[in-house]
């Protein structure tokens, strides 16, 4: 069952809001948990987590085993619980296991579950997607699509029995389309609805099936896909909008999202501001220097010695450059130490754009309003890449997390400064074709090394290629051709450079040996850095 990725909200690229410290790996875990404890029908008694791939190698340093206890025992993606989510099923008598396959032909992110009550198990395959964003695509042997974004009823069982249940269902008010996959003589019908169904729908059922035998699917998102088709697809199709219309980059990406979402153009604003106030809050955390480190691998100190070093005189590129490094290192640190911070597009990348708009905005004084429009227009070259390309390291290297973040964060800074845009577009293509190749490898597991640091220069380039495109400079090859590029350097990359711990600075001397150190600890449930 696979069909046309439906339209991507820009929440879903600037956001989610989210306890650290990956956004694929972590939120995107819970994510699954969530949508487990709901196929469930409530909290499991056994869970056994597989791991395939490049997360077999990096979960314990991502959290993922925690975020996905953490889901089915029904914490959310901002929970700070999720660290000592392991713990506490511990605690709870739940019994946890998880087997790893690193040499696998699956797709890396795949998260699998096999789940137990004592009244119903199930087994369920996922993906984490990037950003957050999951996929639900197989229950029980049953080929799902679920993303967790609508209301939905999944029916199950022997072929007459379901099938007598669906007419009640199809006059629901909110009753919008239906699938259907079979596996021998049964069937399961995915039901999906514009809102919560009705009572009466609910109630017929509870008549008509076992109640083992249907789930009602809440959303997990305050914001639903209305709308699947994508009001524009390209950044071509954006800029000839902008010309058609008369209207600017930001009123282009509220009008994409209130057709997507149903949100009206205020509220989206609104939420982009609590966006903009979680962002500063993560850097506020992070600067302080009380940042107690998931891996333990750095000290947590590095965005308060640049913070020093800058009112000391001590350091030479100037105030925007300057703070705006250390604003981003300040936000990973937060995400490093399992703080509050929002994927932008992914937590590996989420000190990008806070720590180069936190820095540009206080140097020119610009007004919240400039800001929400920077982000939007931000979050709306996020989603054009998105639409086409994966946003995770995992699937496609640090190109498509801290390259992305920097060219999202040179588009909106574009427009935050006055730029056309045309200028808008040449900003973002300076700033991802500058990045492609960067793999992502890390050290031991845990989002640290080279994570951090590696954020900096995400910044710089974002500012470089900000100041070139509002000089006039322009970029070759075309906007969409470097979306295109930036595909193909994914697709070549080898596993070992893709968030595996096996090449680059994760297979050095060092790097090997602090894995090994880190495993260890793991093993021995030394801290809580572990979850355990």
């Amino acid at each position: 069952m696979t069909g046309k990725i439906p339209a991507i909200s820009l929440f879903d690229v600037t956001g989610p809001i989210m306890t650290g410290p990956s956004s694929s790996h972590t939120a995107g875990a819970v994510r699954i948990g969530l949508m487990g404890r709901q196929i469930m029908g409530g909290e499991p008694c056994a869970i056994k987590i597989l791991f395939y791939g490049s997360l077999a190698e990096t979960y314990k340093g991502h959290m993922t085993d925690s975020g996905v206890v953490g889901g089915l025992m029904g914490l959310s993606v901002d929970d700070p619980k999720i660290r000592s989510a392991l713990g506490s099923a511990g605690e709870k008598t739940i019994s946890v296991e998880v087997e790893t396959h690193t040499q696998s032909d699956k797709n890396p992110n795949t998260i699998e579950m096999k789940l137990s009550t004592p009244s119903y198990s199930a087994d369920i395959s996922a993906l984490t997607v990037g950003g957050g964003e999951i996929l639900i695509q197989e229950i029980n042997g049953f080929p799902v699509e679920l993303r967790g974004k609508k209301d939905v009823l999944l029916l199950w069982g022997e072929e007459g029995l379901v099938d007598g249940s669906l007419p009640s269902l199809r006059s629901d008010p909110a009753y919008e389309r239906e699938a259907c996959s079979s596996k021998g003589r049964d069937k399961m019908y995915i039901v999906h609805f514009s809102q919560a169904p009705s009572k009466d729908s609910l109630s017929s059922l509870e008549k008509n099936i076992p109640s083992g035998d249907f789930r009602y699917l809440q959303p997990l998102y305050d914001y639903q896909l209305r709308d699947p088709e994508p009001s524009v697809s390209s950044i071509r199709e954006v800029l000839a909008e902008c010309n058609r219309s008369g209207i600017n980059l930001p009123e282009v990406a509220i009008l994409y999202e209130s057709r997507r979402s149903g949100l009206p153009g205020d509220r989206i604003r609104e939420k982009f501001n609590h966006i903009w106030n979680t962002m500063q809050n993560s850097i506020d955390h992070g600067i302080t220097g009380h940042n107690d480190m998931v891996g333990g691998l750095m000290g947590g100190k590095d965005a308060l010695k640049m913070q020093k070093a800058w009112e000391e005189g001590r350091l030479v590129s100037g105030a925007v450059l300057s703070l705006g490094v250390t604003r981003a290192i300040a936000a990973m640190e937060s995400n490093a130490s399992m703080g509050r911070v929002v994927a932008a597009p992914t937590a590996g990348s989420c000190g990008v754009v806070p720590g180069i708009f936190s820095s540009v905005s206080e140097k020119y004084s610009y007004p919240l309003e400039r800001i929400t429009e920077g982000l939007l227009v931000a979050s709306l070259f996020g989603v054009l890449v998105a639409m086409r390309a994966p946003v995770s390291g995992a699937l496609g290297g640090c190109q498509s997390e801290i390259g992305v973040a920097s060219a999202m964060a040179a588009a909106g800074l574009a427009q935050m400064a006055g730029g056309s845009p045309t200028q808008v577009s040449q900003a973002f293509a300076l700033a991802m074709k500058n990045i492609l190749g960067l793999v992502c490898d890390p050290v031991a597991g845990p989002v640290e090394v080279p994570c951090i640091k590696r954020n900096a220069i995400g910044v710089a380039n974002a500012l470089a290629a900000c100041d070139m495109a509002l000089a006039g400079i322009v970029s070759i090859v075309p906007p969409d051709e470097v979306i295109d590029a930036l595909i193909n350097v994914q697709q070549l990359l080898p596993m070992e450079l893709r968030d595996t711990t096996l090449g680059g600075l994760g297979a050095t001397p060092t790097g090997v040996r602090l894995k090994k150190e880190w495993l260890s600890k793991c093993s021995r449930n030394t801290c809580d850095r572990c979850s355990d």
